[in-house]
């Protein structure tokens, strides 16, 4: 007798500890951001493999700090699984408004604010070999909410080349943008287009200009709530038309014509190189 109990309570506990409740945001990622649009819909998958009937409902809420095994007084959860469908339902989504956040049910949007929630998650279980709820094993789990309305700081425009009917700008950015959005503009105040770049890729290539036109360029940095920053000193350039390598042969005093072995067999080693180095020289000087 004395070893079946041991054996139902070894049994009872190691049921209790294999019941999981997870929820994971997509792609790993370690906390969602939600922007000032009170309207959107957020959603953050949850599962669990619970397999022994809980104490009483499965429910989901915010708080603002660290998550305790049940909701604070006063709180409305903005998910609850009654004990009975718990069995029955071991995955789903929870799906809110900013405006269901602590603090932000009557006052959304908030300006310039950044606050971090916990969305909390939890359910009870009978504890250890209890034969009733007398004594609970609390089943929880949680992540990361920000309430995002802070833009980024302003990003430079490092560094605008000239190119053929192109111009090459590096954009830098700072904090927690993760985009960069670039605004080319005729100085004429006409033509105006915007490219948008991850902050991983900050090089900026802008074709289909037209050379010796200038352009004025700015850029804004976005972060992943979509608050987006004041725009950078202004930069200038203007595309410039490059000529090739048999332009600068030609122009030293090589033949147009008699196909490529007439005209390399016209030249000599050195001279070749002195007509390389004047064309590579001219690229540095226009770039």
């Amino acid at each position: 007798m004395r070893y079946l109990l041991i054996a139902l309570t070894l049994l009872t506990a190691t049921a209790a500890w294999s019941q999981t409740l997870t929820i994971a945001l997509p792609n790993s990622e370690t906390e969602l951001r939600v922007s000032r649009d009170c309207s959107l819909n957020y959603t953050i998958p949850w599962s669990h493999t619970i397999t022994v009937q809980p104490c009483d409902a499965l429910l989901f809420w915010f708080v603002e700090g660290s998550c305790s095994e049940e909701p604070p007084s006063g709180t409305t959860p903005v998910l609850s699984i009654s004990a009975a469908n718990v069995l029955t339902t071991p995955q789903g989504t929870v799906t809110f408004k900013a405006g269901e956040l602590p603090g932000l049910k009557d006052a959304c949007p908030v300006d310039d604010k950044e606050t971090t929630y916990k969305l909390c998650g939890s359910v009870p279980l009978r504890g250890g070999t209890a034969v009733d709820c007398s004594s609970k094993n609390w089943v929880k789990d949680a992540t990361n909410v920000v309430y995002d309305t802070k833009a980024p700081s302003a990003p430079t425009i490092e560094n605008v080349a000239s190119l053929d009917k192109a111009l090459s700008v590096r954009v830098t950015t700072s904090g927690d943008a993760n985009r960069a959005r670039l605004t080319v503009q005729r100085a004429d105040g006409t033509g105006t287009r915007t490219m948008l770049q991850s902050v991983e890729q900050p090089l900026f290539r802008v074709e289909s200009l037209e050379n010796d036109v200038e352009y004025t360029l700015t850029a804004t940095a976005l972060d992943a709530a979509d608050n987006e920053s004041p725009a950078s000193e202004a930069k200038t350039g203007k595309p410039v038309f490059t000529r090739g390598f048999f332009d600068r042969y030609v122009e030293a005093g090589g033949q147009e014509t008699g196909g490529c072995s007439a005209a390399l067999g016209g030249l000599s080693g050195g001279w070749m190189l002195a007509v390389l180095g004047i064309w590579l020289s001219s690229r540095r000087n226009r770039s």
